[in-house]
């Protein structure tokens, strides 16, 4: 039999690990691709990247918004359920737009010399891949409302939890 202490306990570590995995992978990714987007020198005829200090430094400097926008997203452990305050609040806009632009930027700088019948077919395709993880995103999103609904249920139903225990 599980205590409720313990199983509060072994909760929040969950929590704790989720959101430790949640910031170092979306760090890494996005320190990647920054990295990656900065080494690329030019594309057509021919792809060309040089890999400088300054890859180096668009990496972390990526990688360290990103673990501050997850830190704004989840804040402190011990901080309230009220909401963001509005300094947090005003922060994470300003970061959200910031890692927006500086998402899209090298994209856009990477298409300089790129002609006007391929960019059409560029556009289609951004356009597409844009639809189609919108679609992922949003079935997951609803995935997780339904297993969060789920599991509240679970826990409100007395009778499921008398039935599953021997």
């Amino acid at each position: 039999m599980v205590v409720p202490h313990d199983e509060n306990k072994r909760q929040a570590n969950n929590d704790r690990d989720l959101t430790r995995v949640i910031k170092f992978s979306s760090a890494l990714g996005l320190g990647l691709m920054a990295a990656f987007l900065y080494s690329i020198k030019q594309v057509t005829p021919e792809f060309q990247y040089k890999i400088s200090v300054g890859t180096g430094v668009s990496f972390a400097a990526a990688a360290a918004l990103s673990w501050a926008f997850w830190r704004l997203v989840f804040g402190k452990p011990d901080a309230s359920e009220k909401g963001l305050s509005k300094p947090r609040k005003r922060w994470l806009i300003i970061l959200s737009v910031f890692l927006t632009v500086a998402t899209l930027a090298p994209f856009v700088y990477t298409l300089k010399g790129i002609g006007n019948e391929k960019m059409v077919e560029i556009a289609e395709g951004t356009a597409l891949a844009v639809l189609a993880l919108g679609v992922v995103g949003f079935l997951l999103w609803k995935t997780a409302r339904f297993l969060e609904n789920d599991s509240k249920r679970a826990d409100d139903d007395p009778k499921l939890e008398e039935e599953s225990e021997p």
